[in-house]
């Protein structure tokens, strides 16, 4: 079976290719890149969701107990400088048995067999945020009087919008490959098992949907084996999540 790590050689424009032009994923490895993503964090899921409530945190920078022991990515609009989503990968604790928020919510015991998801290579992804702000001002950037000289920019990144998930499933990726991660753990609604699975990206549900803050669906990932089935089902895809193989874990 051919590696999902294989490099592509194709030469015709990319998806990759197009996307880096409009989009960047920004390791938040600095504390003003930090607030960034808790700010981000607080207009997502404090004032556009009302998942959090927004009187917990009157600094307006939405952040847990888990974010000490979690590295964070953004996805910056390159023309703007605007970030339009954050991910959040929490890092497993060898000295913690139950280390992961799905361990709070979740009594199955498939989350704590650590044979089949070794302690140290298991991480959870989690925060998987994208700002309807952003998106709303996004549309006020393309508007029909715009310049000529700008228009095709603007048309093609209308086009690139839809796909901006993958570039926090690329962010997700690149952090996994940075830290050993070869196994995820996530809890996410029925709609974004969907959305990715278009993209040929197939979280594996595990167990019944359980209620936390409305209905969520418990889900691991074999890195190796999601990353391959994209490779085969959707290359351009997996070029971007993976940045041509640059980026596996």
């Amino acid at each position: 079976m051919q590696s999902s790590c294989a490099v592509s050689t194709r030469t015709e424009s990319r998806l990759v290719d197009v996307f880096s032009n409009y989009f960047e994923v920004t390791p938040a490895n600095t504390p003003k890149l930090l607030e960034s993503v808790y700010h981000l964090r607080y207009q997502v899921y404090c004032l556009e969701t009302r998942f959090e409530n927004p009187w917990q945190f009157p600094d307006r920078l939405e952040n847990d107990e888990f974010d000490k022991y979690s590295v964070h990515s953004l996805l910056r609009h390159q023309r703007t400088g605007s970030f339009a989503g954050t991910v959040r990968l929490i890092l497993p604790r060898t000295d913690v048995e139950k280390c992961f928020p799905i361990h709070e919510i979740s009594s199955i015991p498939l989350f704590l067999n650590h044979k089949r998801f070794p302690r140290a290579k298991v991480a959870e992804v989690s925060r998987f945020a994208i700002s309807k702000e952003f998106r709303k001002r996004f549309g006020e950037f393309i508007s029909p009087s715009a310049a000529s000289d700008y228009r095709e920019t603007y048309i093609d990144e209308r086009r690139i919008i839809p796909h901006i998930t993958l570039g926090l499933v690329a962010g997700a990726v690149k952090m996994s490959a940075e830290n050993g991660i070869q196994h995820w753990f996530c809890v996410v609604e029925r709609s974004f098992l969907r959305l990715l699975s278009r993209y040929s990206l197939y979280l594996m549900p595990y167990g019944p949907a359980i209620e936390y803050h409305g209905k969520r669906q418990p889900c691991y990932v074999h890195l190796d084996q999601f990353l391959e089935m994209a490779r085969k089902e959707r290359p351009d895809v997996w070029e971007l999540i993976t940045h041509n193989g640059k980026n596996c874990p």
